[in-house]
């Protein structure tokens, strides 16, 4: 332990972005999943929608568990995407693998079923449809090189397009907030920008394989990505709206597929790959990635918050489980000692129904009791960070938890952080306890300096009956347990001498009553 000046500062700090970092994909519905098969519900997350073969499957606690909703997909083989109405629940579109392709779509929640576009040529691996994130009634699909843009929820998809440089349908379809650039990406080309929300395009990424998905942030402006399967294989990120494109180091070679970024956080960023069995977390907007393994080849990958992310992989839907998914994630936690206070101060990255915080202490580190509370900020994807001040601490090693606690009374504990209590600033020796004793009984004293300690006993005519300590302590306050053994009942008198490496010399006595 270092001291500077005066005053002890001693900080501990824990990461829980990488703490552990214990990920695991947990199958919760088996299946066959196709392009882009999963959506949820922006108005109530707890909806989740799963299509597989030719059934829908609904989910209304977070993709736990599954029900399949309403009849069999009329013509379907395989659900390539769903695209949920968010206005109007039970209502969605869905794109499927037929002869012909079709979109069709349900306003009972798969009860009945309207082809609302017939004889389409959709890309087999593809995400054939994507809805404009300014404007939930908009809708963008292409089939051959035919682009088409519904503006009223698939009732009606007039041809805006048959010049975008495709010679077949695109893998995927992005659209930039509140923008008229909108992204295809496609096989054997790579990827073509329209600026004019769709009616001219124009080439700006060259590649001889494939873009299976591209996901455009909607909170960094103009930031988007892209996954390359074949031709070098490869993860792309741009930050001009798509006009150019760098590679992400760390991907080449690797047939990637999947990608998303968080909506309401363009810095958590999910992507798969196709066959390699692998997928990548990233909170800093692609700067880091942590690699998780993920069983089966991968479609999709779906972030719904920091804390709730999925993914369509052949073999079924698959949810992202973890440790550090509580409903806060914390991102720091440190304890500071400074005179006669201890001040704890923790960050948030994300936070979801959190009342606030209840601070515990501990001198054990394993009975805990309340300080107080802090207030949470309920619900927000923004970084907060909060404050907590222990006034006139005493002294020696302290323990500290943070007890998280939501809306609906559920809690998590945060790790235990340990810090020492403030320093003595003078020599003190306290008065044992218990007192009255019998047989032992608990000496303390406190020393603002490292010190050559001696502590005796004495009997009332002055004798020394016992040496209780004779050695060098640190400074700091101290313990020492004392069995009176072959001592008679009586009062008896402590002493302290304590030669301070300051030079100091410090002697006190205390009376002390053993009754046997």
């Amino acid at each position: 332990m270092r001291y500077t000046c005066t005053t002890l500062l001693i900080v501990i700090l824990i990461s829980f972005t990488g703490f552990g970092q214990m990920y695991n994909w947990v199958l919760k519905r088996s299946g066959s999943s196709l392009g882009g098969p999963i959506d949820y519900s922006e108005v109530n997350t707890d909806i989740v929608y799963y299509g597989s073969d030719n059934k829908i499957y609904k989910s209304t606690d977070r993709g736990e568990t599954f029900q399949q909703t309403g009849i069999n997909v009329p013509g379907a083989s395989e659900i390539k995407n769903i695209i949920l109405d968010d206005s109007n629940p039970g209502t969605f579109l869905v794109a499927i693998e037929s002869s012909p392709d079709k979109i069709l779509k349900t306003t009972d929640d798969g009860q009945n079923w309207t082809i609302v576009l017939d004889g389409l040529s959709l890309s087999y691996f593809g995400i054939p449809m994507s809805p404009d994130p300014s404007n939930n009634n908009t809708i963008y699909t292409m089939s051959g090189v035919s682009f088409y843009r519904s503006t009223d929820f698939g009732d009606t998809w007039p041809i805006i397009s048959t010049s975008t440089g495709l010679s077949s349908a695109p893998c995927d379809i992005e659209k930039f907030p509140n923008s008229d650039v909108i992204l295809l990406g496609d096989n054997g080309l790579g990827i073509v920008r329209s600026t004019d929300a769709g009616f001219t395009w124009s080439q700006v990424y060259a590649t001889s394989g494939e873009i299976p998905t591209i996901s455009v942030s909607h909170t960094n402006p103009g930031v988007a990505f892209a996954t390359k399967w074949s031709g070098g294989g490869g993860f792309l990120k741009s930050t001009d709206y798509g006009a150019t494109w760098t590679s992400i180091s760390g991907f080449g070679g690797i047939n990637m597929w999947g990608v998303h970024v968080m909506p309401d956080d363009g810095n958590i960023v999910m992507a798969s790959c196709y066959g390699c069995g692998q997928s990548w977390r990233s909170i800093d907007e692609g700067a880091t990635f942590t690699q998780i393994s993920i069983p089966s080849a991968g479609y999709q990958v779906v972030i719904v918050d920091s804390i709730t992310q999925y993914a369509a992989q052949s073999g079924g839907f698959y949810k992202l489980e973890s440790e550090n998914f509580i409903p806060v994630e914390l991102i720091s936690f440190s304890a500071s000692t400074n005179n006669n206070q201890i001040v704890l101060n923790w960050t948030t990255a994300s936070e979801l129904n959190n009342r606030g915080f209840e601070i515990q202490q501990s001198l054990d580190n394993e009975t805990f009791t309340m300080l107080g509370f802090v207030t949470g900020s309920g619900s927000t994807t923004e970084q907060r960070s909060y404050s907590y001040t222990v006034k006139n601490a005493p002294t020696g090693l302290h323990y500290y938890r943070l007890k998280q606690m939501d809306f609906d009374g559920s809690y998590q504990y945060s790790p235990v952080i340990e810090t020492e209590g403030p320093l003595p600033v003078e020599f003190v020796l306290s008065q044992n306890h218990p007192n009255p004793f019998n047989p032992s009984t608990a000496i303390t004293f406190s020393l603002p300096v490292e010190s050559d300690v001696q502590l005796s006993l004495y009997n009332m005519l002055g004798q020394k009956v016992a040496d209780i300590i004779n050695t060098q302590f640190q400074a700091g306050t101290h313990k020492v347990d004392f069995i009176a053994e072959g001592l008679s009942s009586g009062t008896y008198i402590y002493v302290i001498h304590a030669a301070g490496s300051n030079g100091a010399d410090f002697v006190a006595a205390k009376k002390l009553i053993l009754m046997k």
